[in-house]
């Protein structure tokens, strides 16, 4: 039993510290940073570049919601191993939750790799082109800019959303 609780310790330790820094940074991104960018325009630019080239930020959150998913899926898999199979685990409301809550992470975790992350540092890369060209941006870098900014707000609400009620499920699956 002492294995089994180290296990379980470890892995929750895991899942819920790095789930809580990665909400936290979607969060803060989506509400708070995201649109302040948008209001102060270009002079954010330096800022965003040691955030995302400097403090690496999208790679650690990248990391974070990795440890997050991974961690959650193991423990997953441990307890459809304790319930015995499947159709046990996920007819129970408490499985069927926390699957439920595993998908929306799992989905938001994909949202991140491929419309946040790629969309951020394109952008920085981007202002730092048009800074580094010492002019307004071209019609092209200014339409490249719109389009990319839009995709990051899209892309940045669902996944806010989506870790919500991930949250929420995995807060509330023993209540069900």
């Amino acid at each position: 039993m002492l294995a089994s609780s180290v296990f379980y310790l470890v892995f929750r330790f895991f899942h819920i510290v790095a789930g809580v820094l990665w909400v936290g940074s979607a969060f803060l991104f989506s509400a708070f940073l995201g649109p302040s960018v948008a209001e102060v325009g270009p002079s954010a630019g330096p800022l965003l570049t040691v955030i995302v080239k400097k403090r690496k930020l999208p790679t650690v959150i990248k990391a974070l919601s990795g440890i997050t998913v991974l961690a959650g899926w193991i423990l997953w898999l441990r307890d459809l191993d304790l319930y015995g199979g499947l159709g046990d685990w996920v007819s129970s409301s408490f499985g069927l939750v926390l699957t439920i809550g595993a998908v929306l992470a799992t989905v938001a975790f994909v949202i991140g790799m491929v419309g946040i992350a790629p969309n951020v540092e394109r952008l920085v890369d981007l202002g730092g082109e048009i800074a580094a060209g010492g002019a307004p941006p071209t019609p092209e870098q200014a339409a490249e800019m719109q389009t990319t900014a839009a995709k990051l707000e899209s892309a940045s609400k669902v996944d806010l959303v989506l870790l919500l009620l991930a949250v929420t499920a995995m807060a509330t699956a023993r209540y069900w």
